[in-house]
């Protein structure tokens, strides 16, 4: 059986690559139409020809830096403009620096909330205006992480952000559920992207990390993919406040210490 979710309006934040891309490309596989967010200029312009190579104008591409309320504003803007609605908000876009707490520059704290948490919220924030004024029965997904409930070493500011993107998806779902918006949260386990792919090929970080998954293999952004469109679709229609964990087991077992692993792989 295969899920449609033909003529929704998907607004996908972080759609130039890894995740994000393959979300966008699920839900245009199923008919919907697609605009995909990024401040990486470059990467957006191939993400968007690629897809409208395949997609035609059912594929959009907006550059906007969802930490910035007026770029947010714009892209939603921009984004009705082109489809007139917006169904379904996907908050993908995310970002993590690595420092031990007591080393972490304040700047790098700020950039990792800003985007993460911040950033969602201010999405959620203009997309739900719209859902409400059209009267949408609409669906929200945050992209969160096993560390919003799991800590490991050297990423406080990320595992911080996802564990108040995990409760601001709880919370948001208490207040917009009884206006017809369903939120929900997907965690991803360890997942190849093109931003993680380096990560995981250092010298036996890959291996404590499969050690760690007990389906023995890394996530791809297809395998979160199939989990979104569930969720922006009617099958769905039931379920808000939740957090789906797409993991291979990994959150049965825990995560390696990240920091100690990348600094004994890279002798730092």
């Amino acid at each position: 059986m295969k899920i449609s979710i033909k003529d929704k309006v998907a607004l996908v934040t972080g759609g130039a690559q890894g995740i994000g891309l393959g979300i966008a490309k699920a839900f245009l596989d199923a008919e919907a139409k697609v605009a995909i967010a990024d401040r990486n200029e470059e990467g957006l312009r191939r993400a968007t020809d690629d897809l409208r190579d395949s997609f035609g104008e059912k594929a959009h591409g907006i550059l906007a830096d969802i930490s910035l309320e007026e770029d947010v504003r714009e892209m939603v803007t921009q984004a009705v403009e082109k489809f007139s609605a917006i169904d379904i908000l996907v908050n993908n876009a995310g970002l993590s620096g690595m420092n031990y707490l007591w080393e972490m520059p304040v700047e790098e704290w700020d950039t990792v909330i800003n985007t993460n948490l911040r950033g969602a919220f201010l999405c959620t924030k203009e997309a739900v205006k719209v859902m409400l004024e059209k009267g949408t029965k609409g669906k929200i997904i945050n992209i969160v992480s096993l560390v919003s409930t799991m800590p490991t070493t050297g990423i406080a500011a990320y595992c911080a952000s996802k564990g108040g993107l995990l409760m601001f998806t709880r919370a948001a779902a208490l207040e917009l559920g009884p206006r017809g918006i369903n939120v929900n949260a997907i965690g991803p386990g360890s997942t190849t992207t093109p931003l993680t792919e380096w990560f995981y090929n250092l010298p036996g970080l890959k291996e404590a990390f499969l050690d760690r998954t007990p389906k023995g293999r890394f996530g791809e952004p297809e395998d979160i993919a199939k989990v979104a469109l569930f969720l922006a679709s009617d099958y769905a229609d039931w379920v808000t406040g939740q957090t789906i964990y797409v993991d291979g087991g990994q959150s049965l077992l825990g995560l390696p210490r990240y920091y100690e692993g990348l600094r004994k792989a890279t002798g730092a």
